[in-house]
């Protein structure tokens, strides 16, 4: 599939003001149609293939406007496993979070917990904040070895957005088991982002 049926629904609806805007807050490094994620989907549905296709992907990856790379990750998130090395290709090519933590799920679900562990331990922080936010939401299937051994190994890197992606991390999973997101928090030094951000939802121990 080639991206015109795509780029037909999409580019009509460009609004170069709100645009600004969104470039102005992934910090002008995208452009941008100006076209929110309701009116998006909306307009792309069904346009995506129910199988995976890279080839498709990758040509909306190259694609100057950044709704393109989330139409993307709307398809990703939908078709089945795909192979790990491309998923780190996509991770690493245009990178930032809002593309990064809307391809955890389908790194997720793609890759072993043997990749995730190397992922936790890459030289590309992206990389290693896609393998953090990789279980994100899924609650009792979380694998809580995994997920601890993870955190672990990205404690004291003093990167902004790996210090997020852990307080949030614990956040989600304090949903499902605050006590075990307590014990985290009380045996391991973590930086002040990240416990602020991880203690959103736990209740101050008692007597505090």
């Amino acid at each position: 599939m080639t991206t015109a049926p795509i780029e037909s629904a999409l580019r009509p609806l460009a609004d170069p003001g709100r645009a600004v805007g969104m470039a102005a807050y992934m910090r002008d490094q995208f452009a941008f149609l100006g076209v929110g994620a309701v009116e998006r989907r909306k307009a792309t549905r069904g346009l995506l293939p129910r199988t995976l296709d890279r080839e498709l992907v990758d040509a909306l990856w190259a694609l100057p406007e950044r709704e393109f790379q989330y139409v993307a990750c709307d398809h990703l998130r939908t078709a089945e496993s795909a192979p790990a090395d491309w998923l780190r290709t996509l991770v690493t090519t245009r990178s930032w979070w809002d593309t990064v933590d809307a391809l955890a799920a389908p790194v997720g679900r793609s890759c072993t917990p043997e990749q995730m562990r190397a992922w936790a331990r890459d030289d590309n922080l992206w990389v290693r904040r896609a393998a953090i936010l990789h279980q994100l939401k899924r609650r009792e299937a979380t694998d809580t070895a995994l997920l601890a051994e993870i955190l672990a190994a990205n404690l004291g890197s003093g990167e902004f957005f790996i210090d997020k992606a852990l307080g949030w991390a614990l956040r989600e999973y304090s949903r499902t088991d605050p006590a075990w997101v307590r014990a985290f928090l009380d045996t391991h030094r973590v930086a002040a982002l990240t416990r602020r951000e991880a203690s959103r939802y736990l209740e101050p121990p008692t007597g505090a």
